[in-house]
Protein backbone atom coordinates (compact mmCIF):
# COMPACT_ATOMS: atom_id res chain seq x y z
CA UNK A 1 0.00 0.00 0.00
CA UNK A 2 1.05 3.42 -0.80
CA UNK A 3 -0.12 6.89 0.00
CA UNK A 4 -1.92 8.75 -2.58
CA UNK A 5 0.19 11.49 -3.99
CA UNK A 6 -2.20 14.83 -3.66
CA UNK A 7 -4.51 13.04 -0.80
CA UNK A 8 -3.98 11.36 2.14
CA UNK A 9 -6.07 8.05 1.13
CA UNK A 10 -4.67 4.84 0.97
CA UNK A 11 -4.36 3.58 -1.98
CA UNK A 12 -3.95 -0.07 -3.54
CA UNK A 13 -1.17 -0.32 -6.60
CA UNK A 14 -1.62 -2.65 -9.40
CA UNK A 15 0.14 -4.04 -12.37
CA UNK A 16 -2.43 -5.29 -15.54
CA UNK A 17 -0.18 -6.71 -17.96
CA UNK A 18 -1.50 -7.79 -21.69
CA UNK A 19 -0.47 -11.51 -22.15
CA UNK A 20 1.92 -11.50 -24.68
CA UNK A 21 0.69 -14.53 -27.22
CA UNK A 22 -3.05 -14.75 -26.94
CA UNK A 23 -5.89 -15.14 -29.89
CA UNK A 24 -7.87 -12.39 -28.39
CA UNK A 25 -6.88 -9.44 -25.82
CA UNK A 26 -6.65 -11.56 -22.27
CA UNK A 27 -5.37 -8.96 -19.08
CA UNK A 28 -3.48 -10.69 -16.14
CA UNK A 29 -3.94 -8.16 -12.92
CA UNK A 30 -1.55 -8.39 -10.12
CA UNK A 31 -1.38 -7.08 -6.09
CA UNK A 32 1.95 -5.10 -6.59
CA UNK A 33 2.17 -5.73 -3.24
CA UNK A 34 2.25 -9.46 -2.85
CA UNK A 35 2.90 -10.40 -6.80
CA UNK A 36 -0.04 -12.27 -6.74
CA UNK A 37 -1.63 -13.05 -9.85
CA UNK A 38 -5.65 -11.77 -8.38
CA UNK A 39 -7.72 -11.67 -11.46
CA UNK A 40 -8.27 -12.33 -15.61
CA UNK A 41 -9.86 -10.16 -18.25
CA UNK A 42 -10.07 -12.02 -21.25
CA UNK A 43 -12.41 -10.49 -24.04
CA UNK A 44 -14.80 -12.40 -25.41
CA UNK A 45 -14.48 -14.18 -28.70
CA UNK A 46 -17.93 -12.77 -29.63
CA UNK A 47 -16.94 -9.53 -28.98
CA UNK A 48 -16.28 -8.05 -32.88
CA UNK A 49 -19.40 -5.61 -32.66
CA UNK A 50 -19.82 -5.42 -29.10
CA UNK A 51 -17.32 -4.74 -26.50
CA UNK A 52 -17.52 -7.28 -23.50
CA UNK A 53 -14.63 -8.29 -21.16
CA UNK A 54 -15.14 -11.10 -18.47
CA UNK A 55 -13.02 -10.62 -15.20
CA UNK A 56 -11.95 -13.72 -13.66
CA UNK A 57 -10.95 -14.50 -9.80
CA UNK A 58 -7.65 -16.70 -9.88
CA UNK A 59 -10.04 -19.37 -9.51
CA UNK A 60 -11.29 -19.51 -13.14
CA UNK A 61 -14.94 -17.93 -11.48
CA UNK A 62 -16.57 -14.89 -12.84
CA UNK A 63 -16.62 -12.04 -11.12
CA UNK A 64 -17.56 -9.14 -13.04
CA UNK A 65 -18.29 -8.23 -16.66
CA UNK A 66 -17.55 -5.18 -19.10
CA UNK A 67 -19.99 -4.71 -21.65
CA UNK A 68 -20.17 -1.59 -24.51
CA UNK A 69 -22.18 -1.83 -27.35
CA UNK A 70 -21.08 -1.75 -31.55
CA UNK A 71 -20.07 2.28 -31.66
CA UNK A 72 -21.60 2.72 -28.75
CA UNK A 73 -19.99 5.54 -25.91
CA UNK A 74 -21.16 3.51 -23.21
CA UNK A 75 -19.68 1.03 -21.14
CA UNK A 76 -21.54 -1.15 -18.24
CA UNK A 77 -19.84 -2.69 -15.40
CA UNK A 78 -22.46 -5.93 -14.28
CA UNK A 79 -21.44 -7.81 -10.78
CA UNK A 80 -21.63 -12.09 -11.15
CA UNK A 81 -25.55 -11.72 -10.48
CA UNK A 82 -25.88 -9.35 -13.58
CA UNK A 83 -26.41 -5.90 -11.97
CA UNK A 84 -25.01 -2.43 -13.14
CA UNK A 85 -22.13 -1.53 -10.75
CA UNK A 86 -21.11 1.36 -13.10
CA UNK A 87 -21.38 3.06 -16.16
CA UNK A 88 -18.58 4.78 -18.03
CA UNK A 89 -19.21 7.07 -20.85
CA UNK A 90 -16.75 8.54 -23.06
CA UNK A 91 -17.09 12.01 -25.79
CA UNK A 92 -17.35 11.39 -29.12
CA UNK A 93 -14.86 14.65 -29.26
CA UNK A 94 -13.05 15.98 -26.98
CA UNK A 95 -9.31 17.86 -26.91
CA UNK A 96 -8.69 16.18 -23.51
CA UNK A 97 -9.24 12.50 -22.78
CA UNK A 98 -11.83 12.04 -20.08
CA UNK A 99 -14.25 9.53 -19.06
CA UNK A 100 -17.72 10.22 -16.87
CA UNK A 101 -18.27 7.23 -14.48
CA UNK A 102 -21.44 7.19 -12.94
CA UNK A 103 -20.56 4.48 -9.55
CA UNK A 104 -22.78 4.48 -6.09
CA UNK A 105 -24.95 7.02 -7.78
CA UNK A 106 -22.01 9.93 -7.43
CA UNK A 107 -20.38 11.09 -11.00
CA UNK A 108 -16.35 10.50 -11.25
CA UNK A 109 -14.42 12.19 -13.46
CA UNK A 110 -11.63 10.29 -15.05
CA UNK A 111 -9.32 12.69 -16.54
CA UNK A 112 -6.36 12.48 -18.27
CA UNK A 113 -3.80 14.71 -20.62
CA UNK A 114 -3.34 15.44 -24.16
CA UNK A 115 -1.43 12.38 -24.73
CA UNK A 116 -3.54 10.50 -22.58
CA UNK A 117 -0.35 8.69 -20.74
CA UNK A 118 -2.18 8.48 -17.38
CA UNK A 119 -5.68 9.31 -16.31
CA UNK A 120 -6.91 10.24 -13.10
CA UNK A 121 -10.41 9.41 -11.61
CA UNK A 122 -11.89 11.72 -8.83
CA UNK A 123 -15.35 11.84 -7.13
CA UNK A 124 -17.83 15.00 -7.18
CA UNK A 125 -17.25 15.18 -3.63
CA UNK A 126 -13.06 15.10 -4.04
CA UNK A 127 -12.47 11.68 -3.32
CA UNK A 128 -9.49 9.99 -4.90
CA UNK A 129 -11.04 6.47 -6.72
CA UNK A 130 -7.92 5.55 -9.14
CA UNK A 131 -5.24 6.19 -11.38
CA UNK A 132 -3.96 4.75 -14.23
CA UNK A 133 -0.10 5.32 -15.63
CA UNK A 134 0.45 3.52 -19.18
CA UNK A 135 3.84 2.22 -19.58
CA UNK A 136 4.13 3.47 -23.52
CA UNK A 137 8.15 1.78 -24.34
CA UNK A 138 6.88 -2.48 -23.41
CA UNK A 139 6.69 -5.28 -24.74
CA UNK A 140 3.49 -6.43 -24.00
CA UNK A 141 0.77 -3.55 -22.52
CA UNK A 142 1.16 -2.88 -19.42
CA UNK A 143 -0.40 -0.29 -16.48
CA UNK A 144 -0.59 0.50 -12.81
CA UNK A 145 -3.59 1.38 -11.36
CA UNK A 146 -3.63 2.82 -8.28
CA UNK A 147 -6.82 2.33 -6.35
CA UNK A 148 -8.19 4.56 -3.80
CA UNK A 149 -10.60 3.65 -0.46
CA UNK A 150 -13.46 5.48 -2.67
CA UNK A 151 -14.01 2.61 -5.41
CA UNK A 152 -13.45 -1.50 -5.04
CA UNK A 153 -10.40 -2.48 -6.49
CA UNK A 154 -12.00 -4.77 -9.48
CA UNK A 155 -14.53 -2.00 -10.26
CA UNK A 156 -11.11 0.89 -10.62
CA UNK A 157 -9.22 -2.10 -12.57
CA UNK A 158 -11.95 -3.04 -14.85
CA UNK A 159 -12.92 0.76 -15.11
CA UNK A 160 -9.13 1.10 -16.51
CA UNK A 161 -9.16 -1.94 -18.88
CA UNK A 162 -12.15 0.12 -20.73
CA UNK A 163 -9.96 3.44 -20.61
CA UNK A 164 -6.88 1.68 -21.74
CA UNK A 165 -8.79 -0.07 -24.41
CA UNK A 166 -10.69 2.64 -25.86
CA UNK A 167 -7.81 4.93 -26.17
CA UNK A 168 -4.95 2.35 -26.75
CA UNK A 169 -6.53 -0.21 -28.83
CA UNK A 170 -4.35 -0.57 -31.88
CA UNK A 171 -2.01 1.79 -31.04
CA UNK A 172 1.94 2.14 -29.46
CA UNK A 173 2.55 -1.66 -28.33
CA UNK A 174 5.84 -1.95 -27.82
CA UNK A 175 6.66 -5.81 -29.42
CA UNK A 176 5.33 -4.09 -32.82
CA UNK A 177 7.50 -1.17 -32.67
CA UNK A 178 10.42 -3.70 -31.73
CA UNK A 179 9.36 -5.87 -35.03
CA UNK A 180 9.25 -2.79 -37.58
CA UNK A 181 12.69 -1.64 -36.12
CA UNK A 182 13.94 -5.56 -37.04
CA UNK A 183 12.24 -5.25 -40.07
CA UNK A 184 14.01 -1.57 -41.38
CA UNK A 185 17.63 -2.83 -40.13
CA UNK A 186 17.20 -6.09 -42.36
CA UNK A 187 15.83 -3.77 -44.96
CA UNK A 188 18.81 -2.13 -44.61
CA UNK A 189 21.52 -4.44 -44.60
CA UNK A 190 20.11 -5.98 -47.52
CA UNK A 191 20.37 -2.56 -49.67
CA UNK A 192 23.49 -2.00 -48.29
CA UNK A 193 24.68 -5.48 -49.09
CA UNK A 194 23.00 -5.08 -52.64
CA UNK A 195 25.18 -1.46 -52.97
CA UNK A 196 28.49 -2.78 -52.01
CA UNK A 197 28.44 -6.27 -54.36
CA UNK A 198 30.54 -5.95 -57.33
Amino acid sequence: MSLGGDSSEIQRDYKVVQKLVALRPVFEVYDESTGQMVAVARQTWTSIFRSTVNFEDAGGNRILTAKGGFLSKTFWLLDASGQKVAKITRPWIALRKSFKIIYRDEEIKAQGGYLAIGFEARSAGGSFAFKLNKKILAVRDQFRVSVGSYVDWLHAIAMAIIVDRVFFRGSGCGLRCICCLGLLAVLFIATLSLMLMP
